[in-house]
């Protein structure tokens, strides 16, 4: 099916023609149908993920556009002959292609476009997949039982080949002739079914066109420790989804400028699997629409701030999905909230980016229209929060009406264990009260956690404060404008954890060893600092921080 956002980032004119949002699920949705052209006995995987390169090029360094193409085998292990006909025959596969950078900026992006797919057309009998390739009934229009099949850089950069992703259902494995790319060519006319694009045409297309295209910007170091991969995909039509595990698979890529072009080089071995995989320190799950659509994978890194909360970074990779995603919904703690959103796409219109809201109990980031995660893409979303991060449930909305539900869950890692509670502001003369947060990059107060620190920031510079703790909360007025939360009576109740000097930017640390004892798991202490400050709302000599309630253990979870 052709969408209504086609050819986004290259028009045909433009190419010279947990009980987190589980209630959610619970939704009215069209009867659930299984994949309507499973083939039994079909199953085709890349066996080889070979070199990549840049074979053409436009404009000038250090802000050109490359053409790529990367070399792949195809191998038949299942038990069925699979057809390889040349379009305008539809029975054929399809190959996606996918480049990545990952940087000190801890995030992994898609750096090609949304590149055309390459159009099989005719299958070798090969055995490089020491199978035992048994020929099929008619050589080049089926791959045979065993047999297996390399489309070299020349010909995955074929442009004669190359096809517009929109027009391919990848869950099915099915595409239309009729009205294509190839029938209509370059210069519209009527729709016959017969190939109007022609070998001119793809030529006219230039150096670059629609291969794969890298720019010098995104290929350049620039000190950044970059790590580059690269990934192919064999859509198979009638392959079963529990099958499509071996069609896709990524290697490392190095990326050097010789003064003239790019030498782009695979190294490494062939990886089975999502190229999230090759993310530096990333958690990879993936989840299906049941069985009535195909597989999204969701790479998530989480890593601690300098104000004392975490970061969570996501790459969203659609491998199959046909309806697409317009929505990502993360559950949060209520009393920890999220903050400092971000996106990325594939194309360089910021007017298309997601947004982000709170509704409810959920961060949802949500696409405007024409700008869904379709297939054989990657999408980053990114936040801070104050919870810490535990396994737990997202929600993917899909963008196109169709069998089965309109959402589906993907476990993965979400920010809902909440370590310390915010309970209410703190006063200060300046106008901006001290805060208590968490500190320090080992920043959950597990036991034994010898380095668990809190921090107060937000003060003056060389302010002298207390930190103190009770067992019990107490929310009390303090005319004129504060806040006392801890609960009890100085010396029986509440006690005083430490002192500190502030920092010249104003932060103090507390440095609060956890002791390894099991008879610490899921205590639970209010704590609320006191600065010294002449004149201060405090008994006049003194700001408070807000109170802020810790929990301590191994096995807490959830929210307060």
């Amino acid at each position: 099916m052709i969408r209504t956002a086609v050819l986004k980032r290259r028009s045909l004119d433009a190419l010279g023609a947990g009980t987190f949002g589980l209630a959610a699920l619970l939704v009215l949705a069209p009867a659930a149908t299984a994949q309507s052209n499973i083939i039994p006995g079909t199953d085709v995987s890349l066996g080889q993920l070979g070199d990549i390169d840049a074979v053409g090029r436009e404009g000038t360094f250090p802000n050109g556009m490359n053409g790529a193409a990367m070399s792949t085998t195809s191998c038949n292990v299942g038990s069925v002959q699979v057809p390889w006909f040349s379009p305008m025959n539809e029975d054929h596969p399809f190959i996606a292609f996918i480049v990545t950078r990952e940087d000190d900026s801890g995030r992994i992006y898609q750096i090609s476009d949304r590149s055309y797919l390459k159009h099989g057309f005719f299958a070798l009998a090969s055995n490089e997949c020491n199978l035992g390739c048994n020929p099929p009934s008619q050589f080049g229009d089926y791959l045979g039982v065993g047999c297996s099949d390399t489309y070299g850089i020349s010909n995955n950069s074929d442009k004669f080949y190359l096809g517009p992703p929109e027009e391919v259902d990848p869950w099915l494995g099915e595409w239309d002739a009729f009205c294509s790319y190839f029938d209509l060519g370059l210069n519209p006319g009527s729709c016959n079914g017969l190939r109007s694009f022609s070998q001119s045409q793809a030529a006219s297309l230039g150096p670059v066109g629609t291969r794969i295209n890298v720019s010098d910007q995104d290929l350049i170091d620039s000190g950044t420790n970059a790590q580059f991969a690269y990934q192919a995909y064999y859509v198979i039509r009638g392959e079963q989804e529990s099958n499509r595990g071996n069609n896709l698979g990524w290697r490392d890529m190095t990326a050097n400028w010789n003064g003239t072009k790019w030498n782009l080089d695979g190294s490494g071995s062939l990886n089975e699997g999502s190229i999230l995989d090759s993310w530096d320190g990333a958690t990879v799950t993936s989840a299906t629409n049941g069985l009535t659509d195909g597989r999204v994978y969701a790479g998530v890194v989480v890593t601690t701030t300098r104000d004392g909360e975490w970061h969570y970074e996501y790459a969203l990779h659609n491998r199959d999905n046909s309806r697409g995603v317009s929505e990502f919904r993360v559950p949060f703690c209520s009393a920890a909230p999220p903050s400092n959103f971000g996106f990325r796409d594939v194309d360089d219109d910021a007017g298309n980016d997601w947004t982000a809201t709170v509704v409810g109990n959920e961060l949802v980031f949500s696409a405007p229209a024409g700008n869904a995660l379709e297939w054989n893409t990657i999408f980053n979303v990114w936040f801070d929060c104050p919870a810490a991060p535990e396994s737990g449930a997202a929600v993917l909305v899909q963008d196109q009406p169709g069998a089965g539900p309109g959402q589906f869950s993907i476990l993965t890692t979400v920010p809902t264990l909440a370590v310390l509670n915010d309970l209410g502001p703190g006063c200060s003369l300046s106008g901006t009260p001290p805060r208590l947060t968490l500190a320090g990059n080992d920043q959950f107060p597990s036991l034994g956690n010898s380095g668990f620190k809190l921090a107060v920031r937000d003060q003056a510079a060389g302010s002298f404060g207390y930190l103190f703790y009770s067992g019990t909360t107490s929310v009390t007025p303090i005319p004129p404008s504060c806040t006392a939360y801890l609960g009890g009576t100085f010396g029986i109740d509440i006690f005083t954890l430490g002192t500190a000097v502030s920092n010249p930017s104003g932060n103090s640390v507390y440095s609060l060893p956890i002791p390894n004892n099991p008879a610490f798991e899921g205590a639970e202490l209010t704590l609320q600092s006191v600065v010294v400050n002449l004149g201060g709302p405090f008994a006049g000599i003194a700001d408070l921080s807000n109170g802020a309630r810790l929990r301590v253990g191994n096995a807490i979870s959830g929210c307060f």
